[in-house]
């Protein structure tokens, strides 16, 4: 089955439950359709042809979510592909178990380090946490901010992890079966041994909502776009969380990690999307084409 980006309305009929959602404006949405098609015959060769009637080099900073790294070829076709269409890219290191902060303060030095010397000007794209990790680098180090064009997020919340709050914090326990609570046990077992309990807890409303309030106090120079999905199918066991969410908030429009309202940002840009699961972005297969996606992206905020 191949994946189109068109249909996110009929989240109405699937998820009856969902709150009423301020929904931002459909026009960049609408682009990024019209831009996925005509992208379709060769979207790596669209992108060399854009990027050479711009004549302005990028360097494009790819940075994963919380278990990116744990994640075997993410976002691996996307670098490749950007490279193909000769856009100077790399894939950031960041740790599973750092903080929001802490990443930031690892990824400044290896983009600092990338771009030296040179004048290329910068593109941001951030899967999940990612995206928050992008945005801290550019509110501590204004030099970055003024050469960045434009930051890409996917799937950034705005709100919690329900599945992170129920397997860390104990919470949304009224909704756990006792088959649930040992399935949990195993997965607070598993991010203690890969030492990733304190980026977890990040994603949970405890610690997200001060830090988007540094996030929302911090200057933007550069344009931003974020991404909002909802699924129905789950693609990848270590980002899907379907069942758990149906049971926490039953028939509520998701992700497979975020409800909808929770990747809704007020003020920003946003291509709204159809039957795409929270790791799809940055993950091969299901018919969905991660690499394409980003170029589509890309092409949207360069043109």
């Amino acid at each position: 089955m191949t994946w189109r980006p068109e249909g996110f309305a009929t989240y109405r009929e699937r998820f009856p439950a969902t709150p009423a959602l301020t929904l931002p404006d459909m026009g960049p949405t609408a682009a990024f359709i019209e831009r996925w098609h005509a992208l379709a015959s060769d979207p790596i060769a669209e992108l060399r042809a854009l990027i050479a009637r711009k004549e302005v080099d990028y360097t494009v900073v790819l940075v994963r979510g919380y278990l990116g790294n744990y994640m075997r070829g993410n976002l691996v076709s996307v670098c490749r592909a950007l490279r193909l269409a000769g856009i100077d890219a790399f894939i950031a290191k960041t740790r599973a178990g750092a903080t929001v902060t802490d990443n930031a303060r690892i990824l400044a030095p290896q983009v600092a380090a990338w771009i030296a010397g040179g004048g290329r000007r910068l593109v941001f794209a951030g899967h999940s946490k990612g995206g928050l990790e992008a945005l801290q680098v550019l509110a501590d180090r204004p030099e970055l901010a003024a050469r960045t064009d434009a930051v890409i997020l996917s799937q950034t919340p705005r709100g919690p992890s329900p599945v992170l709050e129920s397997v860390l914090l104990g919470m949304h326990a009224e909704s756990l079966s006792g088959q649930r609570r040992r399935a949990e046990w195993m997965q607070r077992l598993g991010l203690r041994l890969l030492s990733a309990r304190s980026g977890g807890l990040e994603l949970t409303g405890q610690r997200l909502l001060p830090l988007l309030a540094r996030l929302d106090a911090a200057a933007r120079p550069f344009r931003v776009v974020q991404t909002a999905s909802w699924s129905s199918l789950p693609t990848t066991w270590l980002d899907s969380f379907h069942e758990r969410l149906g049971e926490i908030r039953p028939g509520v429009a998701h992700d497979g990690q975020f409800y909808l309202e929770d990747l809704l940002w007020p003020g920003l840009e946003h291509v709204l999307l159809p039957h795409l699961d929270h790791a799809q972005p940055v993950m091969d297969g299901f018919g969905f084409d991660p690499a394409r996606y980003w170029v589509t992206m890309l092409a949207g905020v360069i043109a």
